[in-house]
């Protein structure tokens, strides 16, 4: 039953082009969006006006909830909307189970894995040379640091770090530490990679950054911190060939346009929530496009998975989709294994969720105990809701408070709760007309601009010829 309501309204409110979004009863213009998206530096763009009307709705819903007093607590609201918590504890649960020894899977010794060169270490003296530096600046450093390259031993080099250019490196003998493929710029990589274990460079190794003096690090020197290491890289190599193994196993298939339907719901995830349409299949099962938006929609917006998804070339998009379809049988192994949150888990996934309503309501001002007006009477609390949030958007689009964030749990809650619309072709007017007041936006800036030149100065005044 969740969502059904919602979905239902967002397929018959498009009729009225003058509405870009609803929720509840309040309505968000086509105009009032116009104006928000015009004035401001923002691209003209549908993507862009969806975005505000988005932000709009999740703001009015949760009035509407506070309005109702309603702080969503109802067990099974809070399973819905907390399931991506929720699966990842499971997920876990039975990562923890089936990767029991996978630390000790290793390919061979530490020293064997050093010495075919797994990881890198490397001490290194620098003599730097400035950005703009002239020719003969830079034939003096290359001088230099061909006579310390003379002097440099195994057994001193450390000792010799103290002529290096880098900052603490004579505290740190020149150690560079542990580093895999591409941590280093390119020509010193080279430069290590070249060398044998324990031996120095016979010239010295040209960067950006100057002329280094370079000693790749025998095992002895790096043992007790490559081990801990190995046992990452032995995770890392267990759990990459049991998810393929899975994959393999499952007979995992893209759809022709996963690609390109991946990009259009990193769009719209919520144009895409009752979409069953597949973007994979594999044995027992498929990704839904509903499914998929889920999971993007799941990621904080820090991470920002959609705009990435929406630029990406299509070989990464189709990794991500690989990445979100391998989620689905990790998820498939642990109803299988029985992997479950437990009622303490739950508990505290629940109150965490309350906390968070109660926040935002806070935040907001909008908890329902302060919904009354101005002479301290309840009133119409949908309306007093409703009026708050107005007053609190038309705020923070003028950057007057600050960003109130709605917690995705919280979000996905009043969404599949409360009737709400995003209009497509409203979205469309609104392309149309912010053009129109950007136009008028930018033509006062350029009246009130002062002219070339800086303001005229004021005519230097007559002499006064009163005076005798």
């Amino acid at each position: 039953m969740l969502g059904a309501v919602a979905f239902a309204v967002a397929c018959g409110a498009a009729s009225n082009p003058d509405v870009a979004a609803k929720a509840g009863n309040q309505q968000l213009s086509v105009t009032r969006l116009a104006e928000i998206l015009g004035q401001s530096q923002a691209p003209l763009e549908k993507d862009v006006a969806r975005s505000i009307a988005e932000l709009w709705v999740n703001y009015q819903l949760v009035g509407l909830a506070a309005a109702k007093g309603d702080s969503l607590s109802d067990p099974k609201v809070m399973e819905a909307a907390l399931w991506s918590s929720i699966e990842n504890i499971r997920v876990k649960k039975f990562y923890d189970a089936v990767s029991k020894g996978w630390s000790d899977q290793a390919p061979g010794t530490d020293e064997q894995r050093y010495n075919s060169g797994e990881a890198f270490a490397a001490r290194h003296i620098l003599v730097k040379v400035d950005q703009g530096a002239t020719p003969e600046q830079k034939a003096a450093a290359k001088s230099k640091a061909e006579g310390i390259l003379k002097e440099a031993t195994p057994a001193n080099f450390a000792a010799l770090a103290a002529k290096s250019d880098e900052p603490n490196a004579k505290e740190r003998g020149g150690d560079l530490g542990l580093f895999g493929r591409g941590m280093m710029v390119p020509e010193f990589e080279k430069c290590v990679t070249a060398l044998k274990i324990g031996e120095i460079s016979k010239q010295v190794c040209e960067t950006s950054f100057g002329y280094h003096i370079i000693y790749r690090s025998p095992f002895q020197d790096v043992a007790e911190k490559f081990a801990p290491i190995a046992k990452q890289r032995n995770v890392a190599i267990a759990e990459s060939t049991y998810l393929a193994k899975l994959e393999a196993s499952n007979e995992v298939k893209l759809e022709g346009n996963a690609t390109v339907k991946a990009k259009a719901i990193a769009k719209n995830p919520l144009g895409y929530a009752k979409d069953n349409g597949a973007l994979a299949s594999f044995k027992g099962g498929k990704l839904t496009a509903a499914r998929f938006a889920d999971w993007v929609s799941a990621y904080p917006p820090s991470s920002q998975i959609r705009p990435q998804l929406v630029q990406a070339p299509d070989t990464l998009v189709e990794k991500f989709v690989k990445q979100i379809v391998r989620n689905e049988l990790v998820l498939k192994q642990a109803d299988s294994a029985k992997a479950m949150a437990d009622t303490a888990e739950m508990s505290n996934l629940f109150l965490n969720f309350k906390n968070a309503v109660s926040q935002v309501w806070s935040q907001l001002g909008i908890e329902p105990s302060k919904l009354v007006d101005s002479t301290g009477k309840a009133g119409d609390k949908e309306k007093l809701a409703g009026a708050r949030i107005e007053a609190f958007f038309g705020k923070l689009i003028k950057n007057e408070v600050p960003f109130v964030d709605i917690p995705y749990p919280v979000t996905r809650a009043v969404q599949q709760k409360y009737e709400f619309t995003i209009n497509e072709v409203g979205l469309d007017a609104v392309i149309e007309k912010a053009k129109t007041v950007r136009a008028t936006s930018d033509s006062l800036k350029a009246q009130q601009a002062p002219p070339p030149g800086g303001a005229p100065k004021p005519p230097t005044p007559a002499p006064d010829t009163t005076k005798t």
